[in-house]
């Protein structure tokens, strides 16, 4: 029996095998955090989907920046996450 609410809701994502989903859309919350003010004043974190971030770039200057950023923006983002890894990021 569950200790904790979250102890309960953890249980919960597991008995409806959607734990995996819900952990990855936790990627548009920590979005800012991770990658700081200057990207996320120019970035907007879409949707999560099968394993991929979709991310919204304001103009193809940034997006290029992120191209260069994207392995460690990933890593740091897993390492974030714990348990899920976001294998993509996709940049729109």
């Amino acid at each position: 029996m569950a200790k904790t609410l979250a102890q309960a809701i953890d249980k919960m994502l597991r008995i409806f095998d959607i734990e995996k989903p819900v952990r990855q859309g936790e990627a548009l919350f920590i979005w800012d955090e991770v990658v700081g003010k200057a990207i996320s004043s120019h970035t907007t974190p879409e949707k999560v989907s099968y394993g991929k971030l979709y991310i919204k770039v304001d103009s193809p200057v940034w997006r290029n920046e992120l191209l260069f950023r994207k392995d460690k923006i990933l890593e740091r983002i897993n390492k974030k996450l714990n348990r899920v890894n976001i294998r993509e990021i996709v940049l729109r």
